[in-house]
């Protein structure tokens, strides 16, 4: 945790990290056959820990806390993360473990995708006693409900010290144990399968106010390629639309890559208020006092990021420049 002694950290992911396979093929199989793979690639994956690629390619200071194997998935995991700025001393390696992997199976006319996974052997990790500082420190946490334990010991560090506490809730992830994790973060941005189950209506602006009364200052949702809808800590509600892409590759890691992308203008905002003022005012109090324009900024952002990201293979691999995305985005 010291290997950035002298610099504040932007964002703290708590996550899993996995390695991906992905393979592209004409069909996805419905029995038994013999297919050959049209091409195939490998990445780093997870949703928080592609989030944070994504932020720290984009100029965010990010640590990742995670448990990993001492195997070969782990070192390449780790060297990933070294490839997007990501700090690994927040991850804990077990030499009896095995680390996550995922087969992903990519339609080629469509960029559909069918995963398989298998699950890190590593048990979850540990509350070192660094964390708390670190956490104390930085200016967001990000989660998205794994390693509930340590989750929730760093919920309570961060609401006590006023730092951002970030959910990405992920499409088949809401559980009746995530209601009150989701009620007590304060940047809550969900795809509709999460939003619908937590909110109990299929009306994606609805979902979004009542996300917002449960406690949400910045409240999310995530619809692929018809956009996103927000609601500002001020309540205004605000309607992101989506830029279409002509083909769509493979959607694997769109939606991460998004809460990075937008993590990483509300982290370069709260960066500039510390650098123009005293730097012991609370990342939560900045939050609060962000314009209408730097909080569309960072949807913006975010949605060309996502829309771009589509059309590679690979939740990382295929990022685009930051002057990529803000030309589409048409902030620079």
């Amino acid at each position: 945790m010291n290997a950035f002694p002298n610099e504040v950290i932007d964002i703290v992911g708590i996550g899993a990290s996995t390695l991906d396979r992905f393979i592209v093929v004409d069909h996805f199989p419905t029995g038994r056959e013999v297919q050959q793979a049209i091409s195939s690639t490998t990445d780093g994956g997870g949703p928080v820990a592609t989030a944070l690629a994504t932020a720290g390619k984009y100029g965010s200071r990010t640590v990742m806390i995670d448990r990993i194997g001492d195997d070969m998935v782990g070192r390449y995991i780790l060297e990933d993360f070294h490839k997007y700025n990501v700090n690994i001393e927040g991850i804990q390696v077990d030499a009896d473990a095995k680390s996550g992997t995922a087969t992903i199976l990519v339609k080629e006319k469509t960029g559909e995708r069918a995963v398989f996974f298998e699950r890190s052997t590593a048990p979850e990790p540990e509350f070192l006693s660094d964390y708390q500082g670190l956490i104390e420190n930085a200016s967001i946490v990000h989660i998205n409900g794994r390693h509930r334990h340590l989750m929730r010991t760093a919920i309570d560090i961060a609401r006590q010290s006023g730092t951002i506490i970030s959910l990405d809730g992920g499409a088949q992830r809401y559980d009746d144990d995530m209601k009150p994790i989701t009620e007590s973060s304060h940047v809550v941005i969900v795809a509709r399968d999460y939003a619908e189950k937590y909110t109990g209506t299929t009306n994606l602006e609805e979902a979004c106010r009542i996300i917002h009364d449960r406690g949400a200052l910045i409240a999310g949702v995530t619809d692929g390629a018809n956009g996103s809808y927000f609601v500002w800590p001020d309540g205004t509600a605000y309607r992101c639309h989506p830029f279409p892409q002509d083909h769509v590759v493979d959607t694997t890691g769109a939606g991460d890559s998004f809460h990075g992308a937008f993590l990483s203008k509300l982290a370069a905002s709260i960066r500039k208020v510390h650098a123009s003022h005293d730097e012991s005012v609370q990342p939560i109090d900045i939050l609060r006092t962000l314009e209408h324009k730097q909080l569309e900024a960072a949807a913006i952002f975010a949605s060309a990021v996502s829309a771009l990201n589509t059309q590679g293979i690979g939740g990382r691999s295929a990022l685009p420049s930051l002057e990529t995305a803000s030309n589409l985005a048409g902030l620079e």
